[in-house]
């Protein structure tokens, strides 16, 4: 396999001044090397130069072998998923804490104070990647990993034995969601360097392991509450993403080879925004990203308010995270087949409908089940192919760093979008209140699907029956 690693400089053959669609095509390319009995082995992908940017040297360019399975490949993806189980499905069940502090020892504060928690959570989940993917394009994924499983099971442990907000913030809202943010990132990155042709279809399964952590936590954390303290309910739960995090640190790799330290400057960062279609993927995806987590820190709290049992209500986070997993897999499926950006659209669009026609008239048991198992599943296809369109305009051998990039701009998104729907809330006594957050999520989340459709126009030059 080290052959499949190696990277060669060989002369370019491709038009003079090719079209900003030609390059999209030529980034998704599925040119494989097709041995005797007809199955693909490898793809080999060539990367010209972005627009906007400017090749070191114009009459070479690098081209790294894609095997797109195999042994190696697959065993990263196994371990990205338990990677991501540990990680991001810890994150994903955020409303079980939300309502779990709001009754019990922060029940002083208001709902808007309380959700820096979960908000926080998401955003140092999201903008470290600013600065760990371009780590990951230096080290590789190994070294990421053993660091980030040490601070997330040490951030958890001393959330246990945290008696005040702040110390909780400190613990469980920065120091155990920057160790995530290490395994995820490196998890993510590492799976796009083994595939292209599968890699929505890919990035999906290793995503949906974040949902099956997030159905799974809140089932343990209700289960182990009403037999043992809070505290002992944390270390437990520590000690399951510590036997998840160990999969991943012994199973993930890269198929790129690590280019070795250089200094991260304002100017590698600005450097990714030379691309115009980046820039306005990134503008759409910061407003749908403004609201999609917003239902899952709050839908309990709406429901308990619509008088449904604490106990039943507690379940819909995880109907939320199960339905995710099929959202997650399903749809990745489909955009290797459809494009995926046609598929992102579709996630966002249905997203935003579900808040406005679904959710807001959405009072009984019946209803905000519904709600929770389709929302979870379109909200699963915007997370999961969100990567997947910024990887089809990357060059392979800076997904981490442009990836990152677009994640630390979107934890801006989510580090305000929950505390503003709970500043919308208030102290949730009134119908109105929830029903205007509602309409906050449903409109951000369309405003940004017209972005990311000008931004899909724009990379088909104004093609719409085209895969992309």
């Amino acid at each position: 396999m080290d052959s499949l690693r190696r990277t060669e400089s060989r002369q370019l053959c491709m038009p003079e001044s090719p079209s900003s669609y030609e390059k999209s095509i030529r980034y998704s390319s599925e040119d494989c090397e097709k041995k005797e009995n007809g199955s693909y082995e490898s793809s080999v992908v060539t990367f010209p130069p972005e627009e906007g940017t400017h090749a070191t040297d114009e009459s070479s360019s690098e081209i790294l072998i894609i095997p797109d399975g195999g042994l190696e490949a697959w065993t990263t993806v196994m371990g990205a998923f338990f990677g991501l189980f540990g990680a991001f499905g810890w994150i994903n069940a955020m409303g079980i804490f939300q309502k779990y502090y709001e009754t019990h020892q922060f029940s002083t504060l208001s709902e808007s104070t309380i959700s820096w928690i979960s908000s926080l959570q998401i955003f140092f989940l999201l903008f470290s990647g600013l600065f760990i993917g371009h780590l990951f394009d230096c080290f590789g994924p190994r070294r990421l990993i053993f660091f980030g499983t040490f601070l997330q099971v040490f951030g958890i442990m001393m959330t246990s034995i945290s008696k005040t907000y702040f110390q909780t913030l400190i613990c469980q809202a920065i120091v155990a969601p920057i160790g995530s943010a290490f395994t995820f990132h490196a998890c993510l990155s590492s799976t796009s360097t083994w595939f292209r042709r599968k890699r929505a279809l890919v990035l999906g399964i290793v995503i949906s392991g974040s949902s099956v952590g997030g159905l799974v936590f809140p089932i343990v954390i209700r289960h182990f509450s009403n037999h043992t303290t809070y505290g002992w309910t944390m270390r437990f739960c520590g000690f399951i993403i510590l036997s998840l995090l160990l999969i991943a640190n012994v199973a993930v790799k890269s198929n790129n080879m690590p280019s070795g330290w250089t200094p991260l400057s304002w100017s590698t960062i600005c450097r990714t925004f030379n691309n115009f279609n980046f820039v306005i993927l990134t503008i759409g995806s910061f407003f749908v990203f403004l609201a999609i987590f917003s239902p899952f820190a709050y839908v309990v709290s709406d429901a308990t308010f619509h008088g449904i049992d604490s106990t039943v209500a507690n379940y819909f986070v995880s109907i939320l995270n199960g339905s995710s997993i099929f959202g997650r897999i399903i749809p990745g499926l489909l955009a290797d087949k459809f494009g995926r950006y046609n598929m992102y659209l579709v996630g966002i669009f249905f997203s935003g409908i579900l808040n406005l026609a679904l959710w807001i008239p959405a009072q009984s048991l019946a209803a905000i089940s519904t709600y929770a198992a389709l929302y979870g599943f379109f909200a699963g296809t915007v997370v999961t192919l969100m990567p997947s369109c910024c990887s089809q305009i990357s060059d392979i051998n800076q997904i981490g760093t442009r990836v990152g990039t677009m994640f630390g701009v979107i934890g801006f998104a989510c580090l305000s979008g929950i505390p503003l729907s709970g500043a919308i809330i208030q102290d949730g006594s009134r119908q109105m209140q929830w029903t205007t957050m509602k309409l906050f999520c449903g409109i951000m989340m369309l405003c940004g699907g017209v972005i990311v459709v000008f931004a899909r126009l724009k990379l088909a030059q104004m093609k719409v029956f085209v895969k992309l």
